[in-house]
């Protein structure tokens, strides 16, 4: 045999070799995160009650109240950002744009008063917000002991191991209620509804809190903080959980309650096209169902101004895809006096907000 061969197949053998180390890397590095999300998965019970901190006693003794909502996307995606599951980039933003983010926030809700506050995507010590507790952070720069504040996770997971090269990480985030009135029930009720396995391990599991509070009318006002699934090919998951919310409330209504449900819908609440851009509309943006709805409840929320914004790229007005998917549903016993969307121009959500004022008749 030539030396030419030999040299050949020793570099043949080599390359075998540093391959099968490689393969084998890769896939102990797949086995880890799945034992790992598979021992660490977040299984919450179907109904749990909520603690209410910073409990307060002030009863709703008035027929008209003030409602603010708003997905503050964990102060992770301002104007200047995109994200890897929009088609952009970015899976941690840079710490500085996270401090920023966040600051504004709190102080756009310090500017805009409310009795009442839906929050969603409120990281506690997540990876991609640099561990702060932003509950805990808002809650010192707005919210005192005259609040009573319930939280819930909706996405708690050790390890999201996507983008490869740059993983999220460790993300615990959920929704907040927030409410100057005496909260007299809290519950987290799990969507129905869920992604295939590995992938559900990594996934959100989605929820909505329900509370309670009592009111002068021998009836009680029953909020439902909202935010199905995104990214459900043909949008059947969120075609469940619809299902399941409007049960939940037509539920309180006839029990004689009010009812009010806001959040993040993750569905279109318009027709057609209400605003300028020129990107193409991604796939995952669904229209609500034609047959969603209960007999003599109202929509409340404002077609002038665009709630939500793609994240393929940086915000840019004239270009970026914008629509509507946050507002309200109210039950007949709840009279719309105003609803508005801030123009924020997303500044420091992908997500602006959206504030209603009611009356309880």
């Amino acid at each position: 045999m030539s030396k030419k061969i030999k040299t050949k197949k020793a570099a043949l053998k080599t390359f075998i070799i540093y391959l099968l180390i490689v393969l084998g890397v890769i896939l102990s590095y797949l086995v880890g995160v799945i034992l790992l999300g598979t021992f660490t998965d977040y299984k919450p019970e179907s109904v749990e009650k909520l603690d209410v901190e910073n409990l307060s006693n002030i009863t709703l003794d008035s027929s008209s109240l003030v409602i603010f909502n708003w997905n503050i996307g964990y102060a992770g995606l301002g104007k200047e950002m995109d994200f890897f599951m929009d088609g952009g980039k970015t899976s941690v933003p840079q710490k500085e744009y996270v401090e920023k983010y966040l600051k504004g926030i709190a102080e756009t809700i310090l500017e805009n008063k409310a009795d009442i506050y839906l929050l969603q995507e409120v990281d506690r010590k997540s990876k991609r917000s640099y561990y702060i507790d932003e509950l805990q952070y808002l809650k010192d720069k707005i919210f005192d002991d005259q609040y009573n504040i319930v939280f819930a996770y909706n996405y708690k997971v050790s390890f999201v191991p996507v983008p490869l090269f740059k993983p999220m990480g460790k993300v615990n985030s959920g929704l907040a209620t927030i409410s100057k009135y005496k909260i007299t029930e809290a519950l987290r009720l799990s969507l129905p509804g869920e992604y295939s396995w590995p992938t559900k391990l990594f996934q959100l599991d989605r929820c909505l809190i329900l509370t309670r509070i009592s009111t002068n009318k021998g009836k009680d006002l029953v909020i439902l903080n909202i935010h199905p699934s995104a990214y459900d090919s043909g949008g059947k998951l969120r075609q469940q959980q619809l299902e399941f919310i409007l049960k939940i409330a037509s539920d309180e209504y006839e029990k004689g309650n009010y009812v009010i449900i806001g959040g993040d819908w993750n569905s279109e609440l318009i027709d057609g096209k209400n605003f300028e851009y020129t990107e193409v509309k991604p796939e995952f943006y669904i229209k609500l169902p034609e047959d969603f709805g209960l007999k003599g409840w109202i929509w409340a929320f404002d077609k002038s101004v665009p709630t939500n914004r793609s994240v393929s790229g940086p915000y840019k007005r004239g270009e970026t895809f914008v629509t509507v998917i946050d507002g309200f549903y109210v039950s007949p016993n709840v009279e719309v006096d105003w609803v508005k969307n801030l123009d924020l121009e997303f500044e420091n959500s992908d997500h602006n907000p959206v504030m209603i004022k009611v009356k309880l008749k």
